[in-house]
């Protein structure tokens, strides 16, 4: 696979009204190459997106948490999400108040 397969995978994906299980394997795969040959942190955010609108929070933390590293105020953001909410079984508010600050 290549950056622009990748990217090109994503795209098709986002045009898909209900996608298949095989099709959203197929994304997340592409969306993981990219974070790995790019560090892309929208690629993170991304990624951890599709993960907290499945309920897979633990996941959802991961990416963020990486894209949080690179300053990415999408990622940040959502960290407070996470966090005031409890989505992990766990609610911080004093994370949630570092992360919304």
């Amino acid at each position: 696979m290549t950056i622009q397969e990748a990217r090109a995978i994503c795209r098709k994906y986002h045009q898909i009204g209900n996608p298949s299980d095989e099709e959203c394997f197929i994304y997340t795969e592409a969306l993981d190459f990219i974070i790995r040959e790019t560090g892309n942190p929208d690629a993170m955010v991304e990624l951890g997106g599709y993960y907290y609108e499945r309920q897979e929070f633990d996941l959802a933390l991961k990416y963020y948490e990486m894209a949080a590293e690179k300053d990415n105020l999408y990622a940040i953001s959502d960290l407070g999400y996470v966090w005031y909410y409890g989505r992990t079984g766990k609610k911080d508010y004093e994370k949630a108040f570092y992360y919304f600050n």
